[in-house]
């Protein structure tokens, strides 16, 4: 298992394809896995590197309270590792977070920028959502009660409907062998309820796309826009029928959406 060894943790990555580098960035409770529905499309143009955010998949468990610039700074050592000067990065929710303090704080280092289901701040109804539902997992661990309890924020209507698709999704998240411990959860959520770039995000230099699903309730649309309101060099999209785990709901219009813009000269 590839893993770089940074000053006081190992960090799970995998590389796919070549080409132009492009940084896959995972949300909350997420890892490198979460990716698995684009990372064949993107790697057919694409050198697509993704990794495991620490406390979370096989990256190590730290023991400490940690920021979202921490998690920004794990991306930047696993760039440097790789010898990789400037990449497209595409961040999901937390993922986004992450992705936006790399465009602030390292401006060189991206070329285009893609922030999906997020935004510069985490609402209160969301921290206080992710205390209870810490809480949950602190008790009974990955359990089909707590993750039927996260479906309706992540998928729209119409998947939470399709039961072939909750149930494999419920499967395999069960039988899932790296999934997060609940005291990585809850240092992630800290991390998210302590990020503010409202006041930065000005800082943002590469071009950006922003994109939402018209259904996602975790992030809302309006909380999207207020992004692209506050990067010059952005453009906002609205996707029809998706909520907020695109890239699982509908593989191939996230993989569209990005490739659109990536390629758009």
């Amino acid at each position: 298992m590839p893993k770089i060894k940074t000053d006081d943790m190992s960090l799970y990555y995998e590389v796919h394809g070549r080409g132009k580098p492009l940084l896959l960035v995972a949300g909350l409770g997420s890892d490198s896995s979460s990716w698995s529905g684009v990372i064949g499309e993107f790697s057919l143009h694409f050198r697509t590197i993704v990794f495991d955010n620490r406390d979370s998949g096989r990256s190590d468990i730290t023991q400490k309270q940690f920021t979202i610039r921490d998690m920004a700074e794990d991306a930047i050592k696993l760039l440097n590792f790789l010898k990789i000067e400037q990449t497209h990065i595409v961040g999901h929710s937390m993922g986004g977070y992450i992705a936006q303090e790399l465009a602030i704080n390292y401006p060189e280092r991206v070329d285009k920028l893609v922030l999906a289901s997020t935004a510069p701040i985490s609402s209160k109804r969301n921290n206080d959502l992710f205390e209870d539902i810490y809480k949950q997992l602190k008790r009974e661990g990955i359990s089909r009660a707590w993750l039927e309890r996260w479906i309706p924020w992540l998928f729209s209507p119409r998947l939470i409907n399709d039961r072939a698709f909750i149930d494999a999704f419920i499967k395999n998240s069960v039988g899932y062998p790296y999934s997060q411990k609940a005291d990585g959860f809850e240092r992630q959520i800290k991390a998210i309820a302590a990020f503010d770039a409202r006041d930065k995000m000005v800082n943002i230099k590469a071009e950006t796309l922003i994109f939402e699903g018209k259904d996602d309730r975790l992030v809302t649309p309006e909380e999207a826009e207020t992004l692209a309101k506050g990067i010059y060099k952005s453009t906002f999209r609205l996707l029809d029928g998706v909520a907020h785990s695109i890239h699982m709901e509908d593989p191939k219009l996230f993989t569209d959406s990005v490739m659109a813009f990536l390629n758009n000269n």
